[in-house]
């Protein structure tokens, strides 16, 4: 140290003062910036948040007014099979599909309630059917059943030829039998009680 002039040792010492600063900010300032600069980016993000959820409460009025209008012009009651309960669902789809199937030649074979799931959001009413027709009759049947009221859905369509297609005289009467065995599932909904 005596070999150095006092001009030298004060700058070495100056640096030594810098370095021990440069030290201390960057192990006990840079941690603190760094932690303040993250609350400022959180607190910029939930102040963007803030502004999305006041704009979005503004607009609930507005919305629930909207929402109330639409339901009341579009009246969802007649999309839906009148009756509640489950059997007389049923029992109304069945009548409604023999109402349809008398406006055509065709005839109703047989119907059978089908079990569906109970876990669905809205209570579906499903029957099996099997009539016999002709093309023409089966075209205005499933148009019709598919294009009224209420919404009624048409599965597991099956359509077969009629092997036993004959003519049968019964007395003075000639009695033609349908050529077309066909088989579906007719399914409707009821609206869940409370709705």
């Amino acid at each position: 140290m005596k070999l150095m002039s006092a001009l030298q040792r004060r700058t070495l010492a100056i640096l030594l003062l810098l370095l021990v600063v440069l030290v201390l900010v960057r192990i006990l300032l840079w941690p603190l910036w760094l932690s303040w600069s993250a609350y400022g980016d959180r607190i910029d993000a939930l102040a963007t948040r803030i502004e999305v959820y006041e704009r979005l409460v503004a607009g609930v009025d507005t919305d629930r007014r909207r929402l109330e209008a639409l339901q009341s012009s579009l009246p969802t009651n007649d999309w839906y099979l009148s009756e509640t309960t489950p059997a007389l669902a049923a029992a109304g789809l069945q009548q409604l599909l023999l109402q349809q199937v008398s406006l055509t030649s065709a005839q109703v074979i047989s119907t059978q309630i089908l079990n569906t799931n109970v876990a669905s959001p809205l209570p579906a009413i499903s029957i099996q059917v099997h009539i016999r027709g002709e093309l023409g009759d089966l075209v205005d049947l499933l148009y019709t059943l598919e294009a009224s009221q209420p919404v009624l859905f048409i599965d597991n369509l099956t359509i077969l030829s009629n092997p036993r297609r004959r003519v049968v005289t019964r007395g003075t009467q000639r009695v033609d039998i349908p050529s077309l065995d066909i088989r579906f599932d007719l399914t409707g909904y009821t609206e869940r009680e409370g709705a």
